[in-house]
């Protein structure tokens, strides 16, 4: 597959990058994304992805835009409101480009139709702030080995961890967090949520899941949680190891 003439021109200045090879820009143009929700991080996650030429898509998400969404979820506008997320973000990313390919999934994963909904990605991207949602996802990656980039942000701060998922070499996000009882997770409807915070988070996030599709994947991958603290601007890293207790290593 080539690049044509209208994309050699659309991505001159990734080209003209002196590591950034044609190579690459046909990695981006040939992996398939999904979106697991379509908030206010995933939001300018999709958007930025589609202008740098990822081009497939799987969108999921059972909700409808609601005008306390827009402070945040800047694929929507007040247009949206009462419309359904799904058929207005695909709405919104035709308008990029014509040329992508999007399947949209009106539906909330649970563990009966999960298989069908995360079925082949070349990486998935959570931004649910459901505890059991994030872990059916973690757990379907790491049963068939698909890369997981998990985000949230609640208040001004947010965090970031891209799990790579390789075989034989465990790290996932029960290793970090191994809680086993249902948890109650900080949601933006009850501790709020400052918009550009989750721009931060979404836009870091689009530029780490671009460096990891287009990475040398026999290079080591480190594996962290990023943190952002958006009352001072600053960001924190903490590198993640396996848990030797994990509930999928005794699966």
């Amino acid at each position: 597959m080539s690049l044509t003439n209208k994309e050699i021109n659309l991505f001159a200045r990734h080209l003209i990058l002196e590591d950034f090879t044609e190579k690459k820009q046909k990695i981006l143009s040939r992996s398939q994304v999904t979106f697991v929700g379509m908030g206010g991080i995933n939001s300018p996650i999709i958007i930025y992805l589609s202008y740098i030429g990822i081009k497939n898509f799987n969108i999921i998400d059972y909700d409808n835009v609601k005008i306390s969404n827009l402070n945040r979820q800047i694929i929507y506008s007040q247009n949206d409101i009462g419309k359904k997320k799904v058929l207005c973000a695909k709405r919104f990313l035709k308008k990029i480009n014509s040329k992508l390919k999007i399947r949209t999934y009106n539906a909330k994963i649970i563990k009966k139709n999960c298989n069908k909904l995360l079925s082949n990605s070349d990486l998935i991207v959570d931004g649910s702030d459901n505890w059991e949602t994030m872990l059916i996802v973690n757990d379907y990656c790491v049963k068939y080995n698909v890369p997981l980039l998990s985000a949230s942000v609640a208040g001004y701060d947010g965090n970031i961890a891209l799990f790579n998922n390789i075989p034989n070499k465990h790290l996932c996000l029960r290793c970090v967090f191994p809680i086993k009882k249902e948890i109650e997770l900080p949601r933006c409807d009850t501790v709020g949520v400052f918009g550009t915070s989750a721009g931060v988070i979404g836009i870091l996030s689009a530029h780490k899941i671009a460096n990891f599709l287009t990475s040398d994947k026999n290079e080591q991958f480190k594996s962290n949680i990023v943190y952002f603290n958006g009352k001072n601007s600053n960001f924190s890293e903490i590198e993640l190891s396996y848990n030797k207790n994990c509930k999928l290593l005794k699966l």
